[in-house]
């Protein structure tokens, strides 16, 4: 691995990176400041005792409203964090090889001397850095909002450190796939439009798999399958789903070295 470039590549985006870390602790922050009003009112809601299916398939499976857990668990799997966590992943990953070639310096780059391969592992591990850096800022907003906010005292430590191990092997799963398909591209542009298009793809297909039964089994093909909060948060999650997410990204990186080693530079 090169450090020159890890150093590189992480004073590039740190103010991008910083802005992310922000407001992912912001946003989990604000999600359990709302439940600890919200839990005083919701049981005279009939539509949040029975959640409609298309709410909880969209939650990833399950909604409980009236616990702390249950809305960190719906915070993890909402919108806003997916697009804060992914464009963490993606910030490295998906450029890392296009934007060189898009700018005609990555002969120059790896003239230095450095190989392809320890170019490559120098950018994964920047992505993985963004990653953690990202999932920690919501781990401070969680603990925050514990020692701050009333209901939320709840939720022990140890299961919410199981809820974000398991995000951050979903995320640094993703940003691998975007070094992957940044090993084959030449345009970052490019590379990041296939990669958020790859992430919303698993995400449609774990949400359709779970609104439709005839159809359930599509589920197993998206990592987001693999990714439930609320069992994670609850200790009952099958050790295989954290193994299954862990192989996403060593399988990825590993086809992107590849494919990086053996590419035609000029195209």
């Amino acid at each position: 691995m090169s450090s020159t470039v890890f150093r590189q590549t992480l004073r590039q985006v740190r103010r991008t990176l910083g802005v992310l870390v922000l407001g992912v602790g912001a946003f989990f922050y604000l999600v359990l400041l709302a439940s600890s009003s919200f839990t005083k009112e919701a049981p005279n809601l009939p539509f949040f005792q029975s959640p409609p299916k298309a709410i909880t398939a969209f939650l990833g499976g399950s909604a409980d409203f009236f616990h702390a857990d249950g809305w960190l668990s719906a915070g993890m799997t909402h919108p806003v964090i997916l697009s804060l966590l992914t464009s963490s992943a993606l910030l490295v990953a998906a450029g890392s090889v296009a934007t060189e070639v898009e700018r005609g310096t990555i002969d120059l780059v790896l003239a230095r001397p450095v190989g392809r391969v320890p170019f490559l592992l120098a950018k994964a591990l920047a992505s993985i850095i963004a990653v953690t850096a990202a999932e920690l800022g919501g781990l401070a907003g969680v603990l925050i909002a514990r020692q701050t906010i009333d209901g939320v005292r709840e939720l022990s430590i140890g299961s919410v450190l199981r809820a974000f191990t398991g995000s951050w092997l979903l995320f640094v799963g993703v940003a691998m796939v975007g070094m992957l398909v940044s090993a084959r591209s030449s345009l970052r542009g490019q590379s990041i439009g296939i990669t958020v298009g790859i992430v919303v793809a698993w995400f449609f297909m774990n949400f359709i798999a779970l609104l439709i039964d005839g159809i359930s089994g599509l589920r197993f093909a998206s990592p987001f399958h693999y990714f439930r909060p609320i069992d994670l948060l609850a200790g009952n999650a099958p050790a295989g789903d954290l193994l299954v997410l862990a192989a996403v990204p060593a399988v990825a990186l590993l086809l992107a070295a590849a494919e990086f080693t053996r590419r035609d530079l000029t195209r």
